[in-house]
């Protein structure tokens, strides 16, 4: 491995805050498969360790939403850890550490302007992960995770934008013995664009709320969660009981 390669690479060691007993695992982890086709010297590519990286921060991330609420519902923690590991979030943590300048690139792909590319970004975080996992273990890797995700993983409540108000409104409806809601779609707009849903939330046949959004999930979590502040505004304001 060149000096100057040793040296971008320590330091990024210092970013993640592992210090690796296997340094070349690391510049593996940042290699792709066009480099792997020109160069003698490539470490191999990171293509397998991808799988590996995606199921540890998985893991991780499913834990820390565990510890902040183990009674919670799945639906929620479910879509916060979706959340966290989709590809757009794991580019965004892959630019703060300076990944994308680090990445062994073939010419080719070089000059097609691959570095810019959000997704092998993505990729080489996952492949980051499974490294510090191969050679530090679970600890190191989760130590690294929890430095990463803690503080942006706050599980919303159900009044807020990706709070599960379906379940929380069902619940209140439930205890009080009024039969659960039901979630009409009033209108669906875009033929030629994406369509955006228009839901309205009815509780034993009245209308109580109405959302919308891109999805029928969405429009229907944005009923409920209307439904579900007007019900709670009559609570507070003494009209129900």
């Amino acid at each position: 491995m060149k000096p100057e390669r040793e040296a971008a690479l320590r330091a990024l060691e210092k970013r993640v805050g592992h210090r690796f007993r296997d340094l070349s695992l690391l510049d593996r982890a940042l290699t792709h498969t066009s480099y792997v086709n020109e160069a003698d010297d490539a470490p191999g590519h990171n293509e397998a360790l991808e799988f590996l990286g995606d199921a540890v921060i998985g893991l991780v991330i499913a834990h820390m939403l565990h510890e902040q609420d183990p009674e919670g519902r799945e639906g929620v923690k479910t879509l916060m850890r979706g959340r966290a590991i989709a590809a757009r979030a794991q580019a965004e943590r892959a630019e703060v550490l300076g990944l994308p300048a680090l990445l062994n690139l073939g010419k080719g792909a070089e000059k097609a302007g691959s570095r810019a590319n959000r997704k092998m970004w993505a990729d080489a975080y996952e492949a980051v992960i499974a490294v510090v996992y191969l050679d530090g273990g679970l600890a190191a890797a989760s130590g690294f995770l929890r430095r990463e995700f803690e503080g942006r993983l706050a599980i919303p409540g159900p009044t807020e934008p990706g709070g599960d108000a379906k379940t929380a409104l069902q619940e209140v409806l439930q205890k009080r013995g009024t039969p659960t809601p039901d979630y009409v779609i009033v209108s669906d707009e875009g033929v030629d664009s994406p369509t955006r849903f228009r839901v309205e939330c009815r509780i034993a046949g009245k209308a109580a709320g109405e959302g919308a959004g891109w999805s029928k999930k969405e429009a229907q979590q944005a009923a409920a969660r209307a439904a579900f502040n007007a019900m709670r505004g009559r609570i507070t304001g003494g009209e129900d009981q």
